[in-house]
C-alpha cells in the first residue's frame, strides 16, 4: 500500500491531492483541539492553574 502511494504522490500532476489531505487534516485536528479546550469547564482550568501554588505550599509543611 505504501509503495502505491509513494508511486501516485511522485508525479507532479497528484501533489495537489496530497496538499488538499494534509490541510483537511490539520484543520480537523486543530479543530478537535478546540472543541476539547472549550468543551471543559473553566472551573477545571481553575483548579488546574493553582496546582504548581499548591505544591509550594505542602514542600514548605514538609
Amino acid at each position: 500500500m505504501i509503495s502505491f502511494l509513494k508511486h501516485y504522490f511522485k508525479g507532479e500532476k497528484n501533489i495537489g491531492i496530497f496538499q488538499s489531505i494534509m490541510l483537511i487534516l490539520f484543520f480537523l485536528f486543530f479543530s478537535l483541539i478546540l472543541f476539547f479546550i472549550f468543551s471543559k469547564p473553566k472551573k477545571y482550568y481553575e483548579e488546574i492553574s493553582f496546582l504548581p501554588l499548591n505544591d509550594r505550599k505542602k514542600q514548605k509543611d514538609l
